[in-house]
């Protein structure tokens, strides 16, 4: 067998491709050649350094995927915590803000007007001792308030409990009499139509806006 027929058929000898025949002529040529022994050797050794460097590239790779799915895990836990103790802390504080908490009788609340300056706030407070009045208000698409639930807790000696022991309120800025200052800077012309609905458990009473107003 000639160098160059021996060096052609090397890698498919190595590869497991050739024949029985074929096998057999190049190992008669080996026996013989010790150039083409040696060059099939380093062939053998560069195949195993190139194939062994894939197989620690593929190591790596999977190392770097491992951590990645590692990292994963641990964001989906601590979100999957913070979602978990978000929603435990909603619960408590749906407990301790509403189940203690029930739409007050008018009976039970003392009404009255502050002043300051061209602000009117409409004041609401407990008769009873160790009662509180939580205001929630809906406002109309133009940003003021028009309806306003007046709410009643007891037994709460929280530190946000204890700031509304003088009353809970909601505040009207006037520039004068027919018209409203907004929250967002705009202004609001009154007409006799704007009123504000204070409800109550057993009644709604209807107040009209301009009536707030104090010179």
């Amino acid at each position: 067998m000639k160098h160059n027929v021996f060096k052609d058929l090397a890698p498919a000898y190595i590869d497991k491709l050739t024949s029985e025949e074929t096998n057999e002529q190049i190992e008669s040529h080996m026996d013989q050649c010790e150039e083409c022994r040696n060059y099939l050797n380093k062939m053998k050794e560069d195949l195993f350094s190139e194939n062994e460097n894939e197989r620690r590239k593929d190591n790596r790779n999977i190392d770097y995927f491992r951590k990645v799915r590692s990292k994963n895990r641990k964001k989906i836990t601590v979100i999957v915590s913070s979602l978990l103790a978000m929603f435990l802390l909603l619960i408590i504080a749906y407990y301790f803000v509403f189940v203690n908490m029930w739409q007050a009788n008018s009976d039970n609340v003392e009404t009255n007007i502050q002043y300051q300056g061209t602000m009117a706030t409409l004041l609401f407070k407990a008769k009873k001792d160790n009662h509180y009045i939580i205001l929630t208000d809906a406002k109309t698409d133009e940003g003021y308030t028009d309806t306003i639930f007046v709410y009643e807790k007891r037994n709460d000696y929280s530190s946000p409990a204890k700031l509304l022991k003088d009353g809970s309120g909601i505040t009207f800025t006037f520039e004068d009499e027919n018209t409203l200052l907004l929250y967002n800077g705009k202004k609001k012309k009154l007409t006799d139509e704007d009123k504000i609905s204070i409800q109550y458990k057993d009644k709604t009473d209807v107040i009209p806006i301009k009536d707030l107003y104090k010179d």
